[in-house]
């Protein structure tokens, strides 16, 4: 496994020195895969998408028409 160093800002680092080593490694790691997964997810949306003709205002009205149909269905209006 690849090492990395993390340089603590000195807000958090109180919070650091409350953990131990394997603990902080752990934090560290999670926080690590879950900001790089969704950069990439990102990263994959805005690709499939670069060709969208859909804009703003037009996904906005689909996604009023579509809560009107479920309330509708939903006894609500």
């Amino acid at each position: 496994m690849a090492e990395l160093k993390v340089e603590i800002p000195d807000d958090l680092e109180v919070l650091a020195k409350g953990m131990d080593k394997k603990e902080l490694s752990m934090l560290v790691s999670k926080a690590l895969k879950d900001k790089s997964t969704e950069a990439l997810l990102f990263k994959y949306a805005n690709e499939i998408l670069k060709n969208s003709k859909m804009t703003d205002d037009l996904a906005l009205k689909l996604g009023d028409k579509l809560k009107e149909r479920v309330a509708k269905r939903h006894g609500l209006m």
